[in-house]
């Protein structure tokens, strides 16, 4: 691995604004009602709100009517499509694959099992034919700058394995790889794996680009946030050097209101750009007023996810995010941030607490951006083959489950390790995996087999005090139990108010013995910990001669006036 010391983060290159783009008279149904003179106006009043390119979309349907044809007509519509967008000065990302959209599943008629799209060699040869015919027509044209595969193919086209999608990823990767020019290529997937979700499709596959699409809520502004960083963040971390997209993401303007919306939007976007995005696409371009249209007829709130309204006129959004993705960036010092793998990966016969871990990891991120830290993202798995890049400093954040090595590993890191216990919230196979535990933590525990012990309701340390979470789970807030007159190598920092040793210092790690993150109910509960923790480490350092860098206070909170 790489370790680099908490430096302020480095300026990042310009951030491109886009939109998914549908017209705002038609729909999916673009291409068969084609009205220039209606795109012309859509694609003006996208670029009067600082949009720099489109995410359009080939409606499968429509352009491959049989299994050997593609529809010259619509190629035809397609180029002009381009032109419009070159006269525009947009710029184009255009998507192949699809058959989802909104809410609705849409095949070719001659199409009767889409989860064969991965592995039929028939299909396959159907789509790499599919998309050589639309690049050979239209593969040069100056208005396109990327190609994405698909819309979002694990809900089309199922949840595939690994092996199977990785193949389709390579077979038609390779094709688009011949045109020239070379453009990159996103596989338009929606790279959930960087939210634990098993799709098939992972950061492995043939592709130039990670591109999430996120749609994520939350009980705390702060955490819905971190949420978003989170996951873009990952993706940075898995990319190892490719560009990383925030290919959609946005909000209905149903039963949420416009400011409120604003508001998210561009801190989202800011969000995105500090883990690393370098373009953020908001779905989508306009509202529309397509009622009686499939899939607006059962999903009505697709009706409402424009950044422009129906009449052209720009939302609140508009001007934030165009403000957020040219904004300076602040430079911030860093601080790692460990994801179990036991987030994003099934083990057999481990049964998870993956509801306390999200929360432990939205809580760390957003604690630490309100004490002026940029969380970099590591996963355990790059983290142990040594392909991540981690800053001096590593929080482990409430975590009961790391892979066996990994223990070690974080003992030997180079820089320093703050780590949180986690008991476990279920009742089979409770207390952290960890196989020597005495090494780690410096000393013995003692905890009573499969029985929950008293919660600590509070941490002293230094002449100060300050309040632990509480949760009903009596599990969830079982802290290691070590013996302060037999703690070895572990250094006694603080105590619970029993006088139980609750934050411990071994080596090269600071061990607080409880679950602060999992348990907290908002990030505001962590700060105060974090700013001890952070602040002793600092402190530590200082003495020894290394370099810290003081932070700068920061906010994710919700600022809109009236909100929680």
């Amino acid at each position: 691995m790489t370790t680099h010391p908490s430096s302020p983060s480095a300026t990042l290159p310009a951030t491109l604004l886009g939109v998914n783009y549908w017209p705002v008279y038609a729909g999916p149904r673009m291409w068969r009602d084609f009205r220039p003179h209606e795109i012309t106006c859509d694609l003006a009043a996208l670029k009067d709100v600082g949009v720099d390119y489109l995410r359009a979309f080939l409606f499968w349907p429509d352009f491959m009517p049989t299994p050997s044809r593609v529809e010259p007509q619509m190629l035809d519509r397609l180029e002009e499509f381009l032109d419009l967008c070159q006269t525009a000065d947009l710029k184009v990302h255009l998507s192949f694959l699809v058959g989802h959209m909104s809410g609705e599943n849409w095949s070719p008629a001659w199409l009767d099992d889409p989860t064969r799209l991965y592995s039929d060699p028939v299909l396959l040869d159907i789509q790499a034919r599919y998309l050589r015919e639309v690049t050979a027509r239209v593969g040069q044209h100056p208005a396109l700058a990327a190609y994405v595969l698909s819309n979002e193919m694990p809900i089309y086209a199922g949840v595939g394995t690994t092996a199977t999608v990785g193949q389709w990823a390579e077979r038609l990767c390779g094709v688009l790889a011949g045109v020239q020019p070379r453009l990159p290529v996103s596989l338009g997937d929606g790279a959930w794996y960087c939210l634990g979700d098993e799709t098939g499709f992972s950061p492995d596959h043939a592709q130039d680009i990670l591109a999430p699409h996120l749609y994520i809520a939350e009980t705390d502004a702060g955490r819905q946030i971190a949420a978003y960083g989170l996951a873009v963040g990952t993706a940075t971390a898995l990319a190892h050097g490719r560009e990383v997209w925030l290919e959609e993401f946005g909000a209905s303007q149903n039963t949420f209101g416009e400011a409120q919306i604003a508001e998210f939007a561009g801190r989202v976007a800011t969000e995105a750009r500090l883990q690393g995005a370098s373009h953020i696409c908001w779905w989508c371009g306009f509202d529309f007023e397509l009622e009686g249209d499939l899939p607006y007829f059962h999903h009505g709130f697709e009706l409402r996810f424009g950044l422009l309204n129906s009449d052209r006129t720009p939302k609140l959004a508009a001007a934030a995010l165009r403000e957020a993705v040219r904004a300076p960036l602040p430079e911030l010092p860093e601080v790692g941030l460990l994801v179990t793998s036991y987030l994003p990966e099934h083990y057999p016969f481990s049964w998870d607490d993956r509801d306390f871990v999200k929360r432990a990891l939205r809580n760390s991120y957003a604690a630490l951006r309100n004490l002026g830290y940029r969380p970099r993202i590591v996963p355990e798995r790059e983290f142990l083959a040594g392909t991540a890049i981690v800053p001096d400093i590593l929080l482990v954040p409430s975590t009961q489950k790391l892979l066996a090595p990994t223990w070690g590993a974080l003992a030997r890191h180079a820089g320093r390790v703050i780590y949180s216990y986690f008991h476990g919230a279920l009742d089979i196979h409770t207390g952290a995996w960890v196989h020597d535990a005495g090494a780690f933590f410096g000393a013995l525990p003692h905890n009573r087999y499969g029985l929950s012990e008293t919660a600590p309701t509070q941490l002293l340390a230094a002449g100060e005090s300050w309040p632990l979470p509480a949760h009903a789970n009596a599990l969830a807030t079982t802290p290691l139990l070590l013996d302060a007159e037999q703690l070895g190598e572990a250094e006694l920092i603080g105590t619970d108010e029993l006088g139980r040793p609750l934050w411990v210092r071994t080596g090269n790690r600071d061990l607080l013995l409880y679950p602060l993150e999992a348990l907290a109910q908002s990030p505001e509960a962590v700060e105060p910990i974090y700013r001890a923790l952070l602040a002793s480490v600092g402190a530590d350092a200082r003495q020894t001669g290394s370099q810290q860098t003081e932070p700068q206070r920061t906010e994710i909170r919700e600022t809109v006036a009236g909100d929680d």
